[in-house]
């Protein structure tokens, strides 16, 4: 059992790694695809930037943190739903781009709360 948890624990680890990835790609993202206005920079920067840093904190405190990853889960939602918002939808690549970014921060998200949760609770009977 002790195994399986730690295999849990590494999975989520993994996945918080990858979803800073996401992040820091949706830093850079603005000047990939040309966004055009101040606000839809500011807002993939912003969110962006806030992905990572919670993706890590998480990361780096597994155990004690599940709940952060459901904070990165509405950030992912946010980025579907802002090219709307800030009015670059006519951008098709940086459309497609925020969709997947988003749909994965959330998937990885949902999964890496749930995986380190279990493995949180299953480890504190343990002690």
């Amino acid at each position: 059992m002790s195994a399986l948890i730690r295999n849990d624990s590494v999975r989520a680890r993994t996945a918080g790694g990858v979803t800073v990835l996401l992040g820091l790609w949706l830093i850079a993202s603005p000047w990939v695809f040309d966004y055009s206005g101040r606000f839809a920079v500011l807002n993939s920067v912003f969110v962006g930037a806030l992905i990572a840093t919670l993706s890590a904190l998480r990361r780096l405190s597994l155990q004690r943190s599940a709940a952060v990853s459901g904070i990165n889960v509405l950030l992912g939602f946010w980025t579907i739903v802002s090219p709307w918002v800030t009015g670059y939808v006519a951008n098709k690549p940086a459309l497609a781009n925020d969709l997947m970014v988003g749909v994965f921060v959330m998937a990885l998200g949902i999964w890496s709360a749930r995986r380190g949760g279990e493995a949180s609770a299953s480890g504190a009977g343990k002690r």
